[in-house]
């Protein structure tokens, strides 16, 4: 059965529905790298239905996901988030999300970025564009000047890398309108290709936090790197993204917060 973006969407939409069964109940959960770094029930059950539907439909191809299933071979494989944004989740915030990708020898080709709380689904197809639930297509914002952009970022559970971070937070603080850490990279991904966020830029993440948000930003019409300019990758859990026009001036500006070790840490 080839892999078809409506039947990625419909997976992803029903792991939306059993997510907000647990929603504002969820009162036990488990750390992982940290305290602000968690799993809850919803997240494993989330994972269970998708990771099972993945491979009742597509039982060729394996499935890497964030909770602790990381079945890959070849290629091609899918690459599931199940809960993006689960510390807002246990907390009652709404901003969280489902994502799925499958990802080719050239990278993400198709994407879905579910988010359960709002009923939003963003989706993209490589060379066919972005678009949300309503077939609208998904267009960067056109915003030219640092000052009137709405930047975002996040928190890494690493806390050397954290530094880094903060560094970015107090200097873009001074050059924007605002900086937002929301929490949910792969919506604030799919937030940035639907023109609502200018510029994002964040470090210590993993391929299912990335694959479909970096897919739905590139079909809109934005730009996704590295933190220091150079071709995005899955791999280094590093990404800058923009609406394109700020792209320059968005790796510029991080650059002056530091220098990239070979090991993949940041310094002054």
């Amino acid at each position: 059965m080839a892999v078809k973006i409506e039947k990625l969407t419909e997976i992803a939409r029903n792991a939306g529905k059993i997510v907000l069964k647990f929603y504002r109940q969820v009162t036990e959960y488990g750390a992982k790298m940290s305290e602000a770094d968690i799993v809850t029930e919803a997240d494993m059950e989330s994972q269970k239905y998708i990771v099972e539907s993945l491979n009742r439909c597509f039982p060729e191809i394996p499935v890497l996901a964030e909770e602790g299933l990381t079945s890959r071979n070849g290629e091609r494989y899918f690459v599931v988030d199940p809960l993006d944004g689960t510390l807002n989740f246990f907390h009652g915030l709404p901003f969280f999300s489902i994502s799925i990708a499958y990802v080719d020898e050239k990278g993400p080709c198709m994407g879905v970025v579910h988010a359960p709380s709002t009923n939003e689904t963003f989706f993209a197809v490589r060379g066919e564009g972005s678009y949300d639930h309503t077939g609208k297509r998904l267009r960067v914002s056109t915003t030219a000047e640092l000052k009137q952009c709405l930047a975002v970022t996040g928190w890494p559970y690493d806390e050397l890398l954290q530094p880094w971070t903060q560094r970015t937070v107090n200097h873009f603080q001074e050059l924007v309108q605002e900086v937002r850490i929301l929490g949910s990279a792969a919506l604030e991904m799919a937030y940035l290709a639907a023109g609502h966020i200018d510029l994002y830029w964040e470090v210590g993440l993993y391929p299912w936090d990335l694959a479909a948000g970096y897919l739905l930003v590139e079909e809109a019409g934005g730009k996704v790197s590295d933190v220091n300019g150079e071709n995005f990758s899955l791999s280094t859990g590093r990404v800058a993204a923009s609406n394109g026009i700020l792209h320059e001036e968005l790796i510029g500006n991080l650059m002056k917060c530091g220098e990239l070790r070979e090991e993949g840490r940041y310094e002054p």
